[in-house]
């Protein structure tokens, strides 16, 4: 009987610089999938053949599991996953394992986890790549990592969407700034001294208000990370801290001079401004397809007090006969704030443009065709594209009102608001019930107004149409 071969015991084994190598053909169906070329080769780092062989043997059901869900489907291509995706498999890969942990030094799959992951790391040729591996390999997650949970959590607390996407990107810029970092900066090491840094790089130079706008959206972040378990709050901090980004914010007090030389607040439309945009010329070179929903739209708000959101997402079945029939309101059921959903009376000048968006328009339709603006449904994002549009339509026509230092024109979309709310005071009515009517949150201070109940109908129709457009 012959013999067993003498290299029978090195299968799949080379020996190199007196270290045991595994090394193994990868099967060309897979060699995509795992970004590796013809062989799968580990160093076992080891001159012992018995530990070498016990290493292989792992290395090998290890791969033959790779092979065979790679040609089942159930894996993702190694080339498509970024270092630390793979460093999220890997460390789920040990989890896992760990259940099955034998306890025994050989065939243990935990053992054998662990080793495929430090071999794994070895394998990454960028400083960067293994860092981004090792971070999630041991749990230390990413800014952006529980970002997703965090905006549906807004969503679900009827935070706009608006709103939600502004908070999204600050947060994102942020997670940009810690990845740049070297290290990169990861949940677990973000201090009250990295937060400073941050802020005395990126924010200090912006105007107070976008600054605060920044440190909400972090200080909001960090609450649901700490509430979840996810970031350490040292222990004087009390739950529901924002920590770190708490009192992150000096203001800079301008001169007596400065604050008496000019105005940088966001204001009204003044009267040719409001001329302008309602009778002037359509401005050359912009789609006439345009003109109808930018002047509607534009209308609307300076009868209604309406924000653009509210405006441009009316929805057939928004538009309502009220209870005696005698007039139409727009039912408004959600907003920016508690006090948005409400009905506001349609506007007698504003009766024309709604029919007219209302003809043959049927509220149980597709939801393009119950929208009010129907041109704007099919828009990946409908107020990001109009708010381009009327933009450039008020530039064209000379509305702006850019000041050295400020990102926005003092004058946009919302100061249609603002000329709603103006003129009605001016014409005698009541702030309480403009107040109800353009859906404005009460102050915190005013503590009277929060205990007095909604305006009648009556009110808000005598506060609607006490407000007229100027003539052409």
């Amino acid at each position: 009987m012959a013999g067993k071969s003498k290299k029978a015991g090195q299968r799949l084994l080379v020996l190199k610089y007196s270290r045991w190598w595994f090394r193994r053909e990868i099967p060309a169906a897979c060699r995509k999938a795992m970004g590796r070329g013809r062989y799968f080769m580990e160093n076992l780092e080891t001159s012992d053949l018995k530990v070498a062989q016990g290493l292989r043997d792992e290395l090998e059901r290890f791969t033959s599991e790779t092979f065979a869900a790679i040609r089942s489907g159930k894996t993702m291509a190694a080339a498509a996953l970024t270092a630390r995706e793979q460093g999220i498999l890997a460390r789920e890969a040990i989890i896992v394992a760990a259940d099955h942990d034998t306890g025994e030094p050989e065939g243990n799959p935990f053992d054998a986890a662990l080793w495929a992951a430090d071999a794994a790391a070895e394998g990454f040729r960028s400083e960067a790549d293994r860092d981004a591996y090792l971070d999630a390999l041991h749990g230390r997650d990413a800014v952006e990592a529980h970002l997703d949970a965090h905006l549906a959590t807004l969503r679900r607390n009827k935070i706009v969407e608006k709103s939600v996407k502004e908070r999204e990107g600050l947060i994102l810029a942020f997670a940009t700034w810690a990845a740049a970092q070297k290290p990169a900066l990861t949940l677990d090491r973000i201090d009250r001294k990295q937060a400073g840094k941050y802020v005395a790089e990126k924010l200090d130079e912006l105007h107070p208000k976008t600054q605060s706008k920044h440190l909400m959206a972090l200080r909001g972040y960090w609450v649901q990370l700490a509430a979840r378990g996810l970031v350490e709050l040292p222990q004087q901090e009390p739950r529901g801290s924002g920590w770190p980004w708490n009192a992150q914010q000096i203001r800079n007090k301008p001169t007596r001079a400065e604050r008496e030389s000019r105005s940088d607040k966001e204001r009204t439309f003044t009267e040719a401004e409001v001329k302008a945009l309602l009778y002037a010329p359509y401005p050359e070179g912009m789609t006439a397809e345009h003109e109808a929903q930018i002047r509607d739209a534009i209308r609307m708000s300076l009868l209604s007090g309406m924000r653009m959101a509210e405006v441009l997402k009316l929805w057939v079945d928004d538009v309502k006969e009220a209870e005696d029939g005698a007039e139409l309101i727009f039912d408004i059921q959600e907003g920016k704030t508690d006090a948005a959903a409400r009905p506001v009376p349609v506007h007698p000048d504003l009766v024309d443009v709604v029919q007219r968006r209302l003809k043959d328009k049927d509220g149980n339709d597709k939801p393009g065709g119950a929208w009010l603006f129907h041109e704007l449904a099919d828009e990946r994002d409908p107020g990001d594209t109009f708010g381009k549009r009327f933009a450039r339509f008020r530039k064209n026509l000379g509305v702006a009102d850019k000041r050295e230092g400020k990102r926005r024109s003092l004058v946009n979309f919302h100061s249609a608001r603002r000329w709603f709310a103006t003129t009605a005071a001016r014409a005698g009515q009541h702030d309480a019930v403009i107040q109800d009517v353009i859906g404005h949150e009460p102050d915190e201070k005013n503590v009277t107004r929060r205990y007095i109940a909604m305006s009648s109908r009556a009110q808000m129709r005598a506060c609607v149409e006490a407000v007229k457009l100027p003539s052409p």
